[in-house]
């Protein structure tokens, strides 16, 4: 069994292309899942120190904030 992603060139055509593939799957030819990418958060390990480091670095608020301030206001 193969995975196929499907996207709409279109978005006036997203609602033929939910039908056609309804149609299929009410037929029993594929299995249709919808992937929710905007409404799920996304999966991510936890930023390691020393990216924690380069992103505080980054933002330049090294010189004026502590690193405990920093990462409040970075929200890590």
């Amino acid at each position: 069994m193969k995975t196929y992603r499907v996207k709409a060139v279109r978005e006036s055509d997203e609602n033929v292309v939910l039908d056609i593939l309804q149609n299929l799957q009410r037929q029993g030819t594929i299995v249709f899942e919808e992937e929710q990418f905007q409404n799920r958060a996304k999966e991510a390990a936890p930023a390691t120190e020393e990216q924690v480091q380069e992103i505080i670095d980054e933002a330049e608020l090294g010189p004026y904030y502590s690193e405990k301030e920093a990462k409040k206001i970075l929200h890590l």
